[in-house]
């Protein structure tokens, strides 16, 4: 299954894809991500309103895409799962990249023009397409579903990306990871053997153990500024694996334990 894919020592993982040289969570990101060598790809899920699953990461559309200058326009404040499918893929998720350069790495000539001007006109992409790509390449995913809750699609996108992975054949690549702990607690229940992966944030609950227990989850995935290298190492030695993010710097990678996979925004810097 999926950490069977995966070396023993520092993993490392692209966030949203090789979002520091493409636009993040757009097939060139994962292409990118991919072509680099990182050992598994990160994406976040969320459900439209007419029932697909699509990759994209803030709540509204207008960071990462050009709706403020489409015919959408009147409707940039909504929530991402207000649109439908068509409405979403009508959009432009590339062309900010190079307007913004959000990590400078166009300044700094790291991303080659011609990868440049593909980027406009990019869509968003569909989780069935990223699961493809990702069938096609045996390229390891973690997919983290976003929080529905108080949402309409609350209780359907857990079941539907589960349905999706079985029908794609990426069950052995897959992993589903959430910072709410009724998807994973859903996930187990769908599809045990799909390995699960607990996100905390803001900082880690005193039992935490128990609770990665009770969940039947794999893995934790914390932000790596609340999680000190002791507690790393005995979630380790407690058979669980754990993937820091976001982590940039290859130095603070090496204060961790080797065992520990990283997630990270350039991993051009670690491979």
């Amino acid at each position: 299954m999926f950490f069977d894919h995966l070396p023993a020592s520092r993993p490392v993982g692209a966030h949203r894809g090789a979002r520091s040289l493409a636009p993040e969570n757009t097939l060139p990101a994962i292409e990118k991500a991919h072509d680099l060598g990182a050992h598994f790809v990160e994406i976040d899920v969320r459900l439209t309103a007419d029932g697909h699953l699509v990759v994209f990461h803030d709540d509204t559309l207008r960071r990462t895409t050009n709706i403020a200058a489409s015919p959408l326009a009147r409707r940039a404040r909504e929530h991402v799962d207000a649109f439908t499918l068509a409405e979403l893929r009508s959009l432009d998720a590339g062309s900010w990249f190079a307007a913004k350069d959000p990590f400078k790495t166009i300044a700094a000539g790291d991303v080659p023009p011609v990868d440049l001007s593909g980027f406009s006109g990019t869509p968003v992409p569909t989780l069935a397409e990223v699961l493809a790509f990702c069938r096609s390449h045996d390229f390891p995913i973690n997919v983290e579903i976003k929080d529905h809750a108080g949402r309409p699609g609350h209780d359907a996108i857990t079941p539907a990306v589960l349905s999706l992975v079985r029908r794609t054949e990426t069950r052995d690549l897959v992993l589903v990871s959430s910072f709410n702990k009724h998807y994973l607690a859903q996930a187990a229940a769908i599809d045990p053997e799909v390995p699960r992966a607990a996100l905390f944030e803001r900082r880690l609950p005193r039992d935490l153990r128990n609770r990665l227990r009770l969940l039947d989850a794999a893995a934790c995935h914390p932000c790596h500024s609340i999680a000190p290298p002791a507690v790393v190492r005995s979630l380790l030695d407690a058979g669980l694996r754990v993937t820091l993010w976001t982590i940039n710097d290859p130095a603070t990678a090496r204060t961790c334990p080797p065992a520990a996979g990283v997630i990270t925004d350039v991993p051009q810097r670690f491979l």
